[in-house]
């Protein structure tokens, strides 16, 4: 007899340093189909985003040794496993928000101002 088939589930890179917003995007995104999975800087993010594919980026903007925008310009640039994923960047910076529509790639792209909001963040995963 065959054992049933696990569902697959969503995988999704967060990318964020400060362990507060970790566990603030972990408590909101807990339960269902998805499988997160949390780098602690933008180069551990590189390093994971560069090795395995996901189906969904969250980036903070601002992250120690390379910053969110330095990690989806590279991974875009190149021939990733990533390098069409779409992402969800974190920030909260006013002016980063202002001229986001300039830096939307075909669409697979959105600015989420911090603090967060749970309904915000939930229905923009979903």
């Amino acid at each position: 007899m065959r054992e049933p088939i696990a569902p697959t589930k969503f995988q999704i890179l967060l990318a964020e340093d400060d362990e507060v917003n970790q566990d603030i995007v972990r408590a909101f995104l807990a339960g269902g189909d998805l499988q997160l999975t949390i780098a602690a800087d933008g180069r551990q993010a590189l390093e994971m985003a560069l090795l395995r594919k996901f189906d969904l980026l969250i980036v903070d903007q601002n992250m120690p040794y390379i910053t969110g925008d330095r990690v989806i310009r590279h991974l875009r640039a190149g021939q990733s496993l990533n390098a069409t994923t779409p992402v969800i960047r974190f920030t909260a910076e006013a002016d980063v928000l202002r001229c986001d529509l300039k830096a939307i790639p075909q669409g697979r792209q959105v600015t989420l101002p911090k603090p967060l909001s749970k309904a915000t963040l939930v229905s923009t995963v979903r």
